[in-house]
């Protein structure tokens, strides 16, 4: 093509493109596609890595994923707020160097960052829901360990830093009414209230109820309607309540028959039992021929029980292990089981157990709404 000819076609081209503002696509973000402002019942969010995803279990959508600080161990979602909280650490040099954490906000309609508060760079980076809690949908705390223990509160209301809590030998933060538990390292639970303004207003201790060296609890757990369910490693299931400020923690039951310990089965995984109150279901994933030094080893089978009766209903053998289940808070819930082997996520009705749907190409920390 002669020279002339060929800048010609070039000079119309750039002609006919539009003008910067009224260009449809950002060059970095691309388009930006709004959620659904009405959040369904069976809303979820996957962490995996430096990624979080918004999905629906009841369609298998996604709604948009959520760019991640590299070091952000856990998602809180807020669904009356329409927002999503997480925590994340950043470095001047990217793995080192000055370091800053932050709590994030994150907007759902439009699944981007909308503003964050600088805390203490003490933030934990362990891949735990207990690290990062939602209090009285006021306050959103943060585990620290550096390694002193504490917990850093941010007002989600003014968006300001309140304040640092000093919790030596006691971890993770399961929020109730205002105020958290969190698990000691002697044995027993303590809680940890709070004021108005988010500063401490005092402390209980529970009595010693497990044992740390014989049979240790997980340091995952499950909201009842009064309280959380912890589990041991030997499958004693504890609930521990407030009551007239006293921490009352109920008699154990077991997810075990004496047929199942002499069978091998054990539970087993990273978030590894999940409960839904409104139906009083509980579920755990289990393995078989295990020990204690299994407690994180993929279950290959999935146990639901009726927590009144205190009585397995079924169980299903899972084709895709799986360390990390959930419960949807609703009264028709849904299970989801993320496997640990293919990236997807088995989403199942919890009465029955039957399977209605696998979303793949996903997986991680998984979070009901």
């Amino acid at each position: 093509m002669p020279l002339r000819a060929a800048c010609t076609m070039v000079l119309g081209l750039l002609l006919s493109l539009p003008a910067v503002g009224e260009q449809q696509w950002d060059s970095i973000r691309g388009a930006v596609i709004t959620a659904p402002t009405e959040i369904g019942p069976h809303w979820f969010t996957l962490r995996n890595g430096h990624t979080g995803h918004v999905l629906d279990a009841a369609t298998g959508h996604s709604y948009g994923t959520l760019t991640l600080s590299m070091f952000s161990p856990a998602l809180r979602p807020h669904a009356s707020a329409g927002m999503v909280y997480t925590y994340g650490s950043f470095y001047s040099r990217t793995y080192y160097g000055d370091r800053t954490d932050a709590v994030i906000f994150y907007d759902l309609e439009t699944m981007s960052p909308v503003d964050e508060v600088i805390i203490p760079p003490k933030a934990a980076g362990i891949g735990h829901s207990g690290m990062i809690g939602l209090i009285d949908e006021r306050f959103v705390g943060v585990w620290n360990i550096t390694p002193g223990m504490s917990v850093s509160l941010v007002d989600v209301e003014t968006r300001q830093f309140v304040g640092e809590i000093s919790t030596p030998g006691c971890a993770t933060v399961w929020p109730y009414a205002r105020g958290f538990f969190m698990i000691c390292g002697d044995g027993a639970l303590q809680y940890i209230k709070l004021d108005e303004s988010g500063a401490e207003a005092g402390r209980l201790r529970s009595r010693i109820f497990f044992d740390v060296e014989k049979d240790a609890i997980y340091d995952y757990s499950v909201p009842t309607a009064d309280g959380w369910l912890f589990v041991s490693m030997e499958g004693q299931v504890f609930e521990a309540r407030l009551v007239d400020d006293e921490i009352v923690i109920a008699e154990p039951w077991s997810i075990l028959t004496e047929q199942d310990s002499k069978d091998g089965w054990r539970i087993g995984g990273r978030q590894p039992f999940a409960y839904n109150a409104a139906t009083g279901i509980f579920m755990t994933l289990m393995h078989k021929n295990g020990s204690q030094d299994t407690y994180k080893q993929a279950g290959t089978e999935l146990w639901a029980f009726n927590r009144e009766r205190k009585r397995r209903g079924y169980r299903v053998e899972l084709e895709n292990p799986s360390r990390n289940i959930a419960l949807t808070r609703d009264d028709d819930p849904v299970v989801l089981i993320v496997g640990s082997e293919d990236r997807e996520v088995d989403v199942r009705q919890a009465q029955t157990g039957r399977l209605l749907r696998t979303i793949t190409e996903v997986g991680g920390l998984v979070q009901v709404f």
